[in-house]
């Protein structure tokens, strides 16, 4: 525990204080070896904050008593453990989510700059996404990801909404980054693509439609083709507190009668150090944590069995994980992914529900509801 360890690890222990409450920490510093004077500072905080020290060892326990100036329990009257990870936080399974986000936090925390060779990647990649639209809107081509297996079509149409990375290495690896790549669809029984594409374009409402994530949202130019729009978004699957500000330009082609797509991507991405404290301030593009600085997406609709089938292909450009942690956070960047995908349509789903049933609802109906709200706020 010296230099700039201390430092990530004090950062690792202020995330997981945020999280844990009034539950006392389990510190496991059998393997510790050597420890310097802000490092002894960090331990002592430690042990006044109401931490528990694990030291499985006669030197680790003779090194802990040293710094915190009380006798610790003898290690040989416990049952010994190896394991090369801090025992004390798997033993709760309350803890682990703690640990992990703990260290994805750390890594979050550590300013990553956007750099030229990463973004070549993500340019080369996006022609490879790009050539696959084109491959799916020709004549003849299969237009819809849910249809290339009929098992995946069923449930689809049953009512589930399916999710998966895109085959391949899930993230990506590429020079200074991962580019992660997903795919999802459901299918949007008794409505129109005209009612869906009012939800989907409705950007004013966006902060409405997807909450918790986007926070802000705003149309900024609105065409028969070629729209443009802000929105700033917060993802606290990460515990952070950093939002991202970005400006989105979004195309749609309609096809025929029955098919639509659009293309969205960010044309700025910055982040928001502090999001709503008294310290906020933006951040230059691509530079700052890093956990997004690319995104774009591609969204499929087409009219069928008597409703509308809606895909959505997001990709994502985002920091590299050191080959250290990736076993651990490699699951959570793929679950986070899968997720925000997922909840992503689900919203859409329950956006335009909310839409048809208030078209649907009388006037005078509407009339007596906005009362009856305005009788029970007074």
């Amino acid at each position: 525990m010296t230099d700039d360890g201390v430092r990530s690890i004090e950062q690792v222990w202020r995330t997981a204080g945020s999280l844990i409450g009034d539950r006392s920490p389990v510190v496991d510093i059998t393997f510790v070896t050597s420890v310097d004077k802000e490092g002894r500072a960090l331990l002592a905080r430690w042990h006044a904050a109401g931490a528990r020290f694990v030291t499985n060892s006669k030197a680790s326990r003779t090194l802990a008593e040293s710094i915190l100036g009380t006798t610790l329990p003898d290690p040989a009257a416990k049952s010994r453990s190896w394991w090369p990870f801090p025992i004390g936080l798997l033993r709760s399974a309350a803890s682990v989510p703690v640990l992990l986000a703990s260290l994805l936090f750390a890594f979050a925390a550590n300013a990553a700059n956007l750099k030229p060779e990463t973004v070549a990647a993500w340019d080369d990649d996006l022609e490879t996404v790009k050539a696959n639209l084109q491959e799916r809107i020709r004549p003849g081509g299969c237009f819809l990801w849910a249809f290339e297996d009929p098992e995946r079509a069923a449930r689809v149409h049953g009512g589930e909404i399916v999710v998966a990375p895109v085959p391949g290495p899930s993230p990506k690896k590429v020079p200074g980054g991962l580019i992660h790549h997903w795919l999802g669809a459901m299918f949007l029984p008794d409505v129109t693509i005209e009612q869906v594409l009012e939800v989907t374009r409705d950007y004013d409402r966006y902060k409405d439609y997807y909450q918790p994530a986007v926070v802000q949202s705003k149309t900024i130019a609105r065409a028969d083709a070629n729209d443009q729009f802000t929105m700033q978004m917060m993802n606290k699957a990460f515990f952070l507190k950093t939002a991202l500000d970005a400006d989105y330009e979004a195309s749609y082609v309609h096809l025929d009668e029955r098919r639509v797509y659009s293309v969205s991507r960010t044309s700025r991405i910055q982040e928001i150090e502090e999001y709503g404290q008294a310290g906020e301030h933006r951040v230059p593009e691509g530079q700052g944590s890093g956990y997004i600085w690319k995104l774009f997406s591609i969204a499929r609709f087409e009219q069928r069995d008597s409703g509308v089938y809606v895909e959505l292909e997001a990709v994502a450009l985002s920091r590299g994980i050191p080959v250290v942690a990736r076993v651990f956070v490699d699951p959570i960047v793929r679950r986070v992914s899968r997720n925000s995908l997922l909840i992503s349509l689900h919203q859409t789903q329950e956006a335009l529900r909310e839409n048809t049933a208030s078209a649907a609802r009388p006037a005078g109906l509407e009339i007596g509801a906005g009362r009856l709200r305005n009788a029970l706020v007074k």
